[in-house]
């Protein structure tokens, strides 16, 4: 790859948002590494494999038919759900508190 293109391909990268690694947050930093590649930076589900997944997007209500409050976003957290999302059932509790904060503001929401 010439030094041109890894330019543009970083450049490409920062305007997407996916090349920003200082997260301004605790759960966004646990969002970036843990949630991300599948729910997209932006909590809608946008990734080349998940797009298509309704599951996917958390702004929108879909997630709700299981258990949309806090508890029941954070029980499919911890014990993971559908055949495609790993458990995160090592995350303490201030972890999780920071996560779904930041997947409350994600959805527009004051957590």
């Amino acid at each position: 790859m010439t030094a041109r293109c890894a330019w543009v391909a970083a450049a490409a990268l920062l305007a997407a948002g996916c090349g920003d690694l200082s997260a301004r947050t605790p759960g966004e930093k646990l969002w970036r590494a843990r949630c991300a590649g599948c729910h997209g930076i932006d909590g809608a589900g946008n990734t080349p494999r998940f797009m298509s997944d309704p599951y996917a997007d958390l702004t929108d209500d879909s997630w709700k038919s299981y258990g949309g409050d806090r508890a029941g976003l954070e029980a499919a957290i911890r014990e993971g759900s559908f055949p495609d999302m790993p458990d995160f059932a090592e995350l303490t509790s201030a972890e999780m508190r920071d996560l779904l904060d930041h997947i409350a503001r994600l959805r527009g929401e004051t957590p």
